[in-house]
């Protein structure tokens, strides 16, 4: 229960942050969004021969420069895709829902069981502690997928 009254006390000031940290174009098509992009956006460039992750250095009509230690030049027509990764973002949502879910299970599973005297750990305890160890695995899932990406590009 604790951690469910934590969660949403926290809710309102991760919503602004993530908010904040968004930096995927609104408006434009295709490529014209890549233009868009400023430069020195985190960005991924996935090719038909391989795949990089730099930081984007100029976009012109054809093609892409971006730097990773050493500067890339991606010809438009050899790019699959662009992606603008969001690892914070997709790490605070799996550990939200890690953590609720997590909770929840403890929670279920604690309740009603009978406590006699030897009872030394409360279900609101079980629950915290499976809801403290379903957000550290949600977080993992969260940082290591991505799953919160952007494709600001997509070849036709």
């Amino acid at each position: 229960m604790r951690l469910v009254v934590l969660s949403l006390a926290l809710l309102p000031a991760c919503s602004a942050t993530l908010a904040q940290q968004t930096t995927s174009p609104t408006s434009g098509t295709g490529w014209q969004k890549v233009q868009m992009l400023p430069a020195g956006a985190n960005i991924n460039v996935k090719t038909r021969t391989g795949h990089a992750s730099c930081k984007l250095k100029s976009v012109d009509a054809d093609s892409l420069t971006c730097t990773h230690g050493k500067d890339f030049t991606f010809q438009l027509t050899d790019i699959v895709n662009i992606r603008i990764p969001h690892r914070g973002r997709s790490t605070l949502i799996g550990l939200a829902a890690g953590g609720g879910v997590g909770a929840i299970i403890g929670a279920a599973a604690t309740h009603g069981s009978p406590c006699n005297q030897f009872c030394f750990i409360s279900s609101a305890d079980v629950a915290l502690a499976t809801g403290l160890a379903g957000g550290v695995v949600g977080a993992v899932v969260g940082v290591t997928t991505d799953f919160t990406r952007s494709t600001v590009y997509k070849a036709p």
